[in-house]
């Protein structure tokens, strides 16, 4: 099934709840949508309802991949342990470059203003801060099914930016 599910946070409460029907409300203008992209189906569909918001009203949008950490296994008990991090080229990870790629054509081929940006760590953590940086209006994601124990893990990037984000928060199924 896919879907979006508007959310948006109660003022004091940080509470996520469900707005009813479209907003009405004009968009602050000037305000970027920043939408997590990692290539997924989910991510893809986040991805062009964030083109699809920015070109009603003409945003611009911030795509950002987030990597993981890399780091090489290498044994405890050898001296030079502080060398386990590889050196990371200045596009980003090799992982993460044709997602970039795809991003910057996909904005490109929608005629939308935009950057697309890739930083290392947690998705949520990251996105939240780039929120912060761009005093974002709204924060797109793709979700798909997580399992009770990557949950209980904080593997859900959708529901920790729906518990800990400012602004309205769009998570497309």
């Amino acid at each position: 099934m896919t879907g979006t599910r508007r959310l948006r946070l109660a003022s004091a409460a940080h509470e996520a709840t469900p707005a009813r029907g479209e907003v009405t409300a004009e968009a602050p203008t000037g305000r970027p949508i920043v939408v997590g992209y990692d290539g997924r189906a989910p991510s893809d569909r986040a991805l062009s309802r964030a083109i699809t918001e920015a070109s009603a009203d003409g945003a611009r949008v911030l795509v950002l991949v987030v990597a993981a950490l890399p780091v090489a296994a290498t044994d405890p008990f050898e001296p030079g342990l502080a060398t386990v991090i590889p050196p990371i080229p200045e596009g980003g990870p090799p992982e993460v470059q044709p997602l970039l790629r795809t991003a910057r054509e996909r904005l490109a081929e929608a005629g939308v203003d935009g950057d697309v940006d890739w930083r290392i760590g947690n998705p949520a953590s990251e996105l939240l801060q780039a929120a912060r940086e761009t005093n974002a209006r709204a924060i797109v994601v793709g979700t798909h099914h997580h399992s009770a124990l990557a949950r209980l893990f904080g593997a859900d990037t959708a529901a920790d930016l729906v518990r800990e984000a400012k602004c309205e928060v769009l998570v497309e199924h």
